[in-house]
């Protein structure tokens, strides 16, 4: 967590008592919800074109996907996503639309693990297992603890007064690797026939997420309030 650290370490000094250069700059500050979750955000207009923004997004919430989604009964399912994701980049101002690229930073790795019930059975690549000979399959999406991002948004950045602004764009997981573990009787799962279902499942998983495994979309709508400074923005 030490880039997150720093992320928020530049983006602080934005929301307190700031070097007459730093005052003399459009701040705004609010809040922004989206796929990269619920958070506060700043940003601060170098010219009226250029705006440097930073933000944290907080998710921190588990999911439970048990009996949905067509899943089957005697096991439960849960989707664990990151604790928060923290932002910080930059915006081109085009007209009524932007540019931006930064560098995205997130606490921990996505992961879907679903624990059979007693006697409950599941399949992994060409076989059927029983419990207790599986009792937990652990899906991971591991990637580095940094991404690049690139984004189109629309509205300014730099303008005075309370507005709305929305964003979309992709966070580029270039490192980013999907695995899926078992957990359950220790004999069988060294077996050979048990290790090439789990690789089966695994390149099955990998084919069902297809782009998502390197590519995460960024859709976000933020509410702020722009204090003028007397600088670049308007």
């Amino acid at each position: 967590m030490r880039q997150a650290m720093l992320a928020l370490a530049l983006a602080l000094p934005l929301t307190v008592a700031a070097p007459p250069a730093l005052a003399m700059q459009d701040i705004m500050v609010g809040g922004r919800a989206g796929t990269l979750g619920i958070g506060p955000e700043v940003a601060v207009a170098l010219s009226e074109q250029v705006t440097v923004r930073g933000g944290a997004g907080l998710l921190g919430f588990d999911m439970n996907l048990t009996g949905r989604f067509g899943l089957a009964d005697e096991r439960t399912a849960k989707l664990t996503f990151p604790k928060a994701f923290y932002t910080l980049g930059a915006d081109l101002q085009l007209t009524s639309m932007r540019v931006g690229a930064g560098m995205l930073f997130k606490s921990r790795d996505p992961i879907y693990r679903v624990t059979l019930d007693e006697g409950a059975s599941i399949d992994i690549g060409d076989g059927t297992y029983t419990e207790p000979e599986v009792k937990t399959l652990t899906t991971t999406l591991s990637s580095g603890d940094r991404a690049p991002y690139l984004l189109l948004g629309f509205g300014s950045q730099s303008s005075s007064g309370l507005s709305i602004t929305a964003d979309i764009g992709v966070v580029r997981l270039s490192d980013a690797v999907l695995t899926v573990v078992a957990t359950g009787d220790e004999e069988l799962l060294k077996s050979t026939e048990f290790l090439y279902n789990l690789a089966l499942e695994e390149e099955e998983t990998r084919d069902d997420f297809g782009n998502f495994v390197n590519y995460w979309p960024i859709i976000s709508v933020s509410v702020r309030y722009g204090l003028s400074g007397g600088g670049g923005g308007r």
